[in-house]
């Protein structure tokens, strides 16, 4: 249960200066990615790593020179002062008791996705933030794929008149390759889901383009995880986005062998548009009144994770956005918490419907 801090004062933001003395809690896959932007960055110095595997087990010997630390409790006691920034990469469950630590010594956060399971935790840190002068971001890195960026605006200039029906499909591979042996995916309290853990950057997309829809209903199945995790791992779902548009999202992990991909289909009075590919990607269908079709570019290649592969390699993307806003450049497009606490109240909408989750 979060605390009340609807009495906190709110100071200014704390004004922040170039380099960011930047640190990265938790340092696998996705940590290390931080790491890696972070070091090359203009505008940023990785100044500190923290995880509770020792240095030597966390696959980043390439920073063996930067300080380490086995806790945020560490972090803070030994290194509080060397630092003004910190990335937040650890399991989902973890990030809010992290962050509240992290605000609370008046630190300003890069908290990965999903920020936060719950949307009263997130709405606490922001109330801290605020009382504390701390920035907060996310990291929603397919924002800033070529063709979602163009989606945003075609529909921002409405070209396709009145929107009729817009369909999500996310079909991709998450077998025992990924889940075993347990350690926090599939765990309920540590993942949270499959719409938190896979498929939360295709719902903010959802959001931020089409607005927040209203949850009508939903089916869920676990086809073939019974063994690894403690929730579904399928589902359709029946949404209604503002102006009464038609929504519907059907995904899963249980797709056999390898990815099949994520796809996007949108109908509207003048024109149609699907988005396809592996982690929707490749505009694949565009026909709209008066409109010729762009020419948008390659996408960064996926995160590649051995046997299985996620969206975009866009954290350099992130890294930048964030550090120029951190930094008060009013042309950067990090992507706000409170942005990101949409997505969450999204999904615990539509988890209101998963007897998984009862």
């Amino acid at each position: 249960m979060t605390a009340n801090h609807s009495d906190l004062t709110t100071f200014a933001l704390k004004p922040l200066h170039s380099p960011l003395r930047w640190v990265v809690v938790g340092c696998g896959h996705i940590g290390r990615r931080h790491m890696e932007h972070i070091s090359k960055h203009p505008q940023t110095q990785l100044v500190g790593m923290v995880d509770v595997l020792p240095a030597s087990e966390c696959g980043a010997a390439q920073f063996a020179e930067i300080p380490f630390y086995q806790s945020v409790e560490e972090l803070l006691e030994r290194g509080g002062e060397t630092f003004d920034v910190a990335s937040i990469c650890v399991p989902n469950g973890l990030h809010y008791p992290i962050a509240l630590e992290l605000i609370k010594a008046g630190k300003s956060l890069l908290i990965e996705k999903p920020a936060v399971l719950h949307p009263d935790e997130g709405e606490e840190l922001i109330a801290l933030a605020k009382a504390h002068g701390c920035h907060l971001y996310s990291v929603l890195q397919n924002r800033f794929t070529p063709v979602s960026a163009w989606l945003h605006q075609v529909i921002k200039e409405k070209r396709l008149g009145k929107l009729y029906q817009i369909e999500l499909q996310c079909l991709w591979n998450r077998d025992e390759r990924y889940y075993l042996p347990r350690r926090w995916h599939g765990d309920l309290e540590l993942d949270g889901g499959t719409l938190f853990t896979q498929y939360s950057h295709f719902l903010d997309l959802l959001i931020w383009c089409f607005g927040m829809p209203e949850v009508q209903g939903g089916s869920f199945y676990n086809y073939n995880h019974q063994t690894m995790v403690d929730f579904e791992d399928s589902g359709v779902v029946q949404l209604t986005f503002p102006q009464d548009t038609t929504g519907l999202l059907t995904y899963s992990t249980a797709v056999y062998g390898t990815n099949c991909g994520v796809r996007l289909t949108v109908l509207g009075e003048r024109g149609c548009i699907v988005l396809d590919g592996p982690f929707m990607n490749q505009l694949t269908h565009c026909v709209i009144d008066g409109y010729d079709r762009p020419d948008l570019g390659e996408s960064e290649p996926g995160n590649a994770y051995g046997a299985y592969s996620g969206s975009a390699q866009n954290h350099h993307f992130v890294i930048d956005h964030t550090a120029r806003a951190l930094l008060g450049d009013p042309t950067a497009q990090a992507v706000e918490i409170e942005d990101a606490l949409r997505v969450v109240r999204l999904i615990r909408n539509i988890y209101q419907h998963n007897p998984y989750l009862s």
